[in-house]
């Protein structure tokens, strides 16, 4: 069986820790013992042996296997010395982490009595939620009872029963996540962005969390080196789909603090992020010719929202332009003006959308606007 990795809370993790907390024995307390052993029993039939092909001997896993689970994850977390958050609060934290801004084309949620699933498409499936319940994937199980979250929860990978007591053994990263989240512990993040980096990918890419800026500094980082080094060309334009996705409902969702990052990590001599993102604002107005994109940015958003995204990234990238372009870096700053000039110039009813709209609160944007600067290089507005 697949190793599963299971988020749970835990003491405070070290980089030096191993990747499992030392198992410890414990009575069962509140807990079933003899439904532990059930369903300890059942699971060992939700994949077969080599030898048997009859699909019907296997074992399906139902919600009391999911929420057995997490009790025992809970009680792991507690011999780890993990600071239970009272349920209300959990509950808010989980829905800034999974739910705030997630990109619905990646990601889905089903709500059950007890727990709620946050699924991982990665392998954009069509309907993802078949997969709920598959081991081999990497969906997120949030226990509101229990306070804590977890991938998919098998009893082989976190219990072991001997008579009336059991040893509890948590994986190291899901002590991690659980106590950087919900006991804010900066040492389980340090492990996290060392040992648990696809998880911290998916966190960003897929649910949208870009509140914490060394996550949102490694994947920008990561994901810009994979993009600039694709062949034939390098393809950095699709950095602007993680800061520019829909929600279920089909409404835009401007990931700002990410775009806070850009800003504040741009400099004379490194508008790599800069460049990228005003390349995006581009292809919203091209036929992407070289296939870089699964759904065309032209044809994903309207034109009231085309003028949104523009804004944003004009935002950042005309105050840095007008700062750091006389500064000519032999680094940076090749473009001959700024991304807004250049779409405006094409496309006047992006800026007459933006002012209808006083800017979207945008103050720098307003400045440049209002600007002798960009007054040079704007076209007439009509």
């Amino acid at each position: 069986m697949k190793n599963i990795i299971i988020l749970i809370f835990a003491t405070t993790s070290l980089i030096s820790c191993q990747n499992k907390k030392p198992e410890t024995k414990i009575k069962p307390e509140n807990m079933d013992i003899s439904l532990i052993k059930t369903h300890l029993k059942l699971q060992e039939k939700i994949e077969l042996s080599e030898k048997d092909t009859d699909t019907t001997h296997l074992y399906r896993l139902t919600d009391t296997d999911i929420e057995l689970g997490g009790q025992i994850v809970e009680q792991g977390m507690k011999n780890s010395g993990y600071k239970s958050p009272n349920k209300e609060n959990f509950e808010k934290r989980v829905r800034e982490i999974f739910e705030t801004n997630c990109d619905c084309k990646y990601a889905g949620a089903k709500k059950h009595s007890n727990f709620a699933t946050y699924i991982v498409n990665s392998n954009q499936e069509n309907n993802i939620l078949k997969t709920e319940y598959d081991y081999t994937y990497n969906h997120i199980f949030a226990f509101p009872n229990y306070k804590v979250i977890s991938n998919l929860p098998l009893l082989h990978d976190i219990v072991e029963v001997n008579n009336n007591t059991f040893k509890i053994n948590l994986d190291q990263n899901t002590i991690a996540r659980n106590k950087y989240f919900f006991n804010d512990s900066r040492a389980d993040l340090t492990w996290l962005l060392i040992n648990d980096k696809e998880f911290l990918k998916t966190l960003l890419i897929t649910f949208g969390y870009d509140k914490e800026e060394k996550i949102n500094a490694l994947v920008i980082n990561e994901l810009y080196g994979q993009y600039s080094t694709e062949i034939p060309f390098s393809n950095v334009d699709k950095l602007g789909e993680m800061f520019f996705v829909k929600d279920c409902d089909g409404k835009l969702i401007i990931r700002e603090l990410l775009l806070k990052y850009v800003s504040t990590s741009t400099t004379k001599d490194d508008d790599r992020f800069i460049y990228a993102l005003s390349s995006y604002a581009a292809d919203l107005f091209s036929d992407d010719v070289n296939n870089i994109f699964e759904e065309k940015p032209s044809k994903k958003f309207t034109m009231e929202e085309k003028a949104k995204i523009v804004a944003y990234v004009a935002n950042i990238e005309s105050p840095a332009f007008y700062k750091f372009k006389p500064m000519n870096s032999d680094k940076a700053w090749h473009n001959a003006g700024t991304t807004l000039y250049n779409i405006t110039a094409a496309q006047p009813e992006i800026l007459r959308i933006i002012e209808k709209n006083n800017y979207y609160g945008l103050q720098p944007l307003k400045d440049v606007i209002e600007s002798d600067q960009f007054a040079e290089e704007a076209p007439i507005s009509n």
